[in-house]
């Protein structure tokens, strides 16, 4: 096992011993693999059971974050509406927690923008065939994944400037994407809203794009935090894993840690005379 392994299986020892633990992952690139056609994604195998098994544990929050919109999120991971893990969409902005998305309901002008928007970019991928318009709730993406390199960075620098110095408009860049948002949400300020809502003690946060630099940084590694990057890259983060496969190992040795960990504490607290 390398040093960089030990070290983050010693982070993931200590989180797993906190009392309350918050645990969230990014979609795309870390529960799941990339595809050519974002709709064609599906969870990677286990990674939907493992986040099931950890929000099933005593006092264990989940919750999968991602640039999607959460009706879309919610088909792609196949969760259900009735299960104990919520669901953070449009890079923050909305959420199943109420007490977690950062963005209300748009205003007039708001839509309006993301009307002209959403013009703006079909007008521009008629010119390069093969890239992919996405609206979402709140922003308009332009996905470039399949096509040649230098047609994908064309459409992608074409679609920087449309977003270019208006302080109305959040341009996001990803891997094979850019997305113009008329919020200002990201994945930093939904993390530390969720994760005050529960009272964490802790929170493990996995992702691989540039997005999820917003959530490392709220992370703070010598309070017991655990930010794991997936891939390579220059990051925010303290831990790194390689590939989606490592992301689902990783949360299935947090699992079997949790286990123990809360399987103790209900132990002691069985033995406990002094606890009702």
């Amino acid at each position: 096992m390398s040093d960089e392994q030990l070290a983050l299986r010693d982070a993931l020892e200590r989180a797993a011993k906190v009392e309350t633990l918050l645990i969230v992952s990014d979609f795309d690139g870390a529960l799941s693999e990339f595809t050519v056609d974002p709709d064609d994604s599906v969870p990677a195998p286990g990674a939907i059971d493992t986040l099931r098994a950890l929000a099933a544990l005593p006092d264990t929050h989940v919750a999968v974050a991602s640039g999607r919109d959460v009706r879309t999120l919610r088909g792609v991971t196949g969760l259900a509406s009735a299960e104990p893990i919520t669901l953070i969409g449009s890079h923050g902005a909305e959420a199943t927690r109420a007490d977690v998305a950062t963005q209300g309901p748009l205003d007039g002008p708001q839509r309006t923008l993301l009307d002209e928007l959403t013009a703006d970019v079909a007008e521009l991928i008629e010119s390069h065939p093969g890239a992919r318009l996405e609206r979402k709730r709140a922003a308009v993406a332009v996905h470039t994944r399949g096509l040649p390199t230098d047609d994908a960075a064309a459409a992608l620098a074409e679609s920087v400037e449309l977003g270019r110095n208006r302080s109305d408009v959040r341009v996001l860049r990803g891997k094979s994407v850019v997305e113009l948002s008329v919020s200002h949400a990201d994945k930093g300020t939904a993390l530390t809203a969720l994760g005050e809502a529960v009272g964490s003690d802790a929170i493990f946060y996995s992702g691989d794009d540039v997005t999820d630099e917003d959530a490392f940084r709220v992370l703070d590694v010598d309070a017991g935090d655990v930010p794991v990057k997936v891939g390579r890259g220059d990051t925010h983060a303290s831990f790194r894993v390689d590939t989606v496969s490592d992301v689902v190992q990783t949360l299935k040795l947090l699992r079997e840690l949790r286990q123990q960990a809360t399987g103790r504490r209900r132990d002691v607290d069985a033995g406990d005379p002094l606890r009702p």
